[in-house]
């Protein structure tokens, strides 16, 4: 536990209010400056300059799926962020990154708007859960994060959500193994490590999203993701229930299955949103004035 307890204390210092906090008025001009910075970055950086192109045979490194219709949420928010990220798709499925080479999830997806076709889905700000154009899009964020930790790429940027919104519910994959994105401020950016290149393969289904991160050359060993000390701890202080774990990347042999190694790749912290009654396992409670 005492990993964590630093990460709590920081998350509970009484911190300086945000100049555009104090006056919200200036908010819009303030992301709309930073957005533009990162876009001229984003577009002059040689690094980002991937595109879709014929290849040869692929074989994967890994895939993975999720459930499009999830049972905390309305239909039509469900429908709304079905169609966001099918849009998103048709600019992301078939990239390939060459070694060496960045993928930007906001510099492909681009900018979500009603022109653009996206509609109301479901997005979490600031702590709370509401509706906006493009909604829903973590989730694909989610699962391209997933599909890259079971590689062996480098994550230049990734942010996971700072709350934990929603009890398990058939869940399969380690908490906190994704990541969380907002338009051009929040990220997902993974630089391809390999010396070959990497392809990625994306489709919705009428149930499920399914992808997979594809390469020319067939390897010897497999990536799993696995978590470690996972616990829910209480703030005595300000009675949060905080959600910890640690991640780690682990390597098999493909032919004799035995582990080869492993690294840490995360270690996670989220609030709970949820009533504490939902959570399975113990509540370990800490003290921070003591």
């Amino acid at each position: 536990m005492k990993q964590y307890i630093e990460q709590i204390i920081n998350l509970e210092k009484v911190k300086r209010l945000a100049f555009t906090r104090k006056y919200p008025v200036f908010l819009p001009f303030v992301l709309e400056s930073k957005r533009f910075v990162n876009a001229i970055r984003c577009k002059i950086d040689t690094r980002y300059g991937i595109e879709k192109m014929a290849t040869h045979r692929w074989f994967n490194l890994t895939e993975h799926s999720s459930p499009l219709f999830r049972k905390f949420n309305k239909k039509e928010l469900d429908e709304g962020k079905i169609e966001n990220i099918k849009i998103a798709i048709s600019n992301i499925d078939g990239l390939v990154i060459p070694p060496g080479k960045m993928f930007s999830f906001w510099h492909f997806v681009g900018r979500p708007s009603r022109k653009r076709g996206f509609k109301n889905g479901l997005v979490l700000s600031a702590g709370k859960l509401q509706e906006d154009v493009g909604g829903g899009l973590c989730q694909l964020s989610n699962l391209l994060a997933y599909m890259f930790a079971c590689t062996e790429c480098d994550f230049t940027e990734r942010k996971h959500h700072s709350r934990d919104v929603f009890p398990d519910s058939g869940r399969t994959v380690p908490f906190a193994s994704g990541a969380t994105v907002f338009f051009n401020l929040i990220d997902l950016k993974v630089k391809n490590t390999y010396s070959f290149p990497i392809k990625i393969n994306l489709r919705a289904t009428e149930t499920q999203l399914r992808g997979s991160i594809s390469s020319p050359t067939l390897m010897n060993h497999s990536i799993k993701l696995e978590e470690r000390d996972a616990q829910f701890i209480r703030s005595s202080n300000t009675r949060i229930i905080y959600r910890c774990n640690e991640i780690y990347r682990v390597f098999y042999s493909k032919i004799s299955k035995h582990r080869i190694r492993e690294v840490l790749l995360w270690k996670n912290i989220a609030e709970i949103m949820y009533n504490e009654k939902e959570i399975v396992g113990p509540i370990v409670n800490y003290d921070p004035n003591t």
